[in-house]
C-alpha cells in the first residue's frame, strides 16, 4: 500500500491551479463543481491530480456504493482532504483512507454519541483527548471508506481499536492531524509507503 499526502501553501488558491481541471474526469469536474467554496474546490482538485497520477489517467470505473478502480482491476484508491492536506492511498485491494485536523475541545462530545463504549474509554482516558479523538475518528471513517458503507452507518456498533479490525488499520499522526487507512486484509505500518510530495509533482 502507498499513502501519498500534500500539504497545501496557505497562499495558494483554486483559480491558482483551475487550468489544471482540463486534465481530470467529467465525474471528478462535476465533483468540483458542486462545491460552493473555493477552499473546497481546491482541495477536491488536489484529489483530482492525486488520482490522475495515481492511475496514470487509465480508465475509471465505479463498484458497489460507487467505490471507483482502474478498469482493469489492478489497483484501488481512496482521497481525504482536510484543512491543508490532501491525500491518497492505493493498493492492490479494496481500501479507505481519512485524514482530519485534529479538533477542538468542543468537539469532543462527538465521542459520547457516536463512538464504541471502549473506544470513548480510550479517549478519555488519554493525556491528550483531542489527539486521541481523532485517531479514533479517522479509524472509523477509513474503515466506513474501505467498506463503502458510509458515515450513516452506527458508529457505536463497532470498536475499530480492538481486533478484528484494529489489524486492518494503520494511522498516522501529522503535525496537527490524524491518518488513517484501513484495507481489507491485515496491514502493518511496515506493510505503507508513506510520502510526502510538493505540488509541483502531480502538476
Amino acid at each position: 500500500m502507498e499513502v501519498k499526502y500534500i500539504i497545501l501553501e496557505k497562499n495558494i488558491t483554486y483559480n491558482d491551479l483551475s487550468r489544471y481541471e482540463s486534465l481530470l474526469s467529467d465525474h471528478r469536474r462535476k465533483k468540483i463543481a458542486r462545491y460552493r467554496f473555493d477552499a473546497d474546490k481546491l482541495r477536491s482538485l488536489i484529489a483530482g491530480l492525486l488520482i490522475r497520477q495515481a492511475t496514470g489517467g487509465g480508465e475509471l470505473v465505479f463498484g458497489e456504493h460507487e467505490k471507483p478502480y482502474l478498469a482493469d482491476g489492478s489497483l484501488y484508491f481512496s482521497v481525504s482532504h482536510s484543512g491543508e492536506i490532501v491525500a491518497i492511498a492505493t493498493d492492490s485491494c479494496e481500501l479507505g483512507v481519512d485524514v482530519e485536523a485534529i479538533p477542538k475541545p468542543d468537539r469532543l462530545s462527538i465521542a459520547d454519541r457516536f463512538f464504541h463504549p471502549c473506544e470513548r474509554d480510550y479517549v478519555h482516558g488519554s493525556a491528550d483527548e483531542a489527539r486521541a479523538f481523532c485517531r479514533v475518528w479517522t479509524r472509523k471513517e477509513a474503515y466506513l471508506k474501505c467498506t463503502g458503507e458510509g458515515i450513516s452507518s452506527d458508529l457505536t456498533a463497532f470498536d475499530v481499536l480492538s481486533e478484528p479490525l484494529s489489524s486492518r488499520i494503520v494511522t498516522r499522526d501529522l503535525d496537527g492531524y490524524c491518518l488513517s487507512v484501513c484495507s481489507t486484509h491485515l496491514i502493518s505500518e511496515e506493510d505503507i509507503y508513506f510520502s510526502k510530495l510538493e505540488l509541483n509533482q502531480i502538476v
